[in-house]
């Protein structure tokens, strides 16, 4: 399937763009290997996106949050609330290793390099990409209906 074409597995979402968009900042401003980039831009997206951290007292998700936004890399403060892992799954294997190789990630990257900011760049990537995917098949009732 040409790029054109390839669609996401699932919606994409801003979490999504928005932990790429971390990722690459960890990468090329604070040159971190990409397993710590990786957890590094889930941290920062999770943070950001939370109304409350589970298990976080209110005044320490004020204090991450303000790290996150503040872009403090002194010390590893989202070790414990992302990984490598958990970005392959949240992330990539979410919406596709192909579509995240080929289209997702470029893209990103692409936006990255010419210097476009993350809010003038994630709805309208979004709604591209979200648009490709074919219509979720009707539900039908407990009553055969649809």
């Amino acid at each position: 399937m040409p790029e054109t074409e390839r669609a996401p597995r699932l919606q994409i979402r801003r979490f999504d763009i928005f932990a790429e968009w971390n990722r690459l900042k960890a990468r090329t401003r604070h040159e971190m290997k990409e397993a710590d980039a990786r957890a590094y831009g889930l941290a920062v997206a999770k943070v950001v996106a939370a109304r409350k951290l589970h298990g976080t007292a209110p005044e320490q998700t004020r204090d991450l949050k303000r790290r996150a936004r503040q872009d403090e890399v002194d010390e590893p403060w989202w070790e414990h609330l992302g990984s490598s892992e958990e970005f392959e799954q949240k992330i990539i294997e979410r919406m596709g290793r192909e579509f995240y190789a080929e289209v997702f990630q470029p893209a990103i990257q692409q936006a990255w390099d010419a210097g476009q900011r993350y809010e003038d760049i994630r709805d309208a990537l979004r709604t591209a990409w979200n648009a490709r995917r074919p219509p979720a098949p009707k539900r039908k009732s407990a009553h055969g209906q649809t």
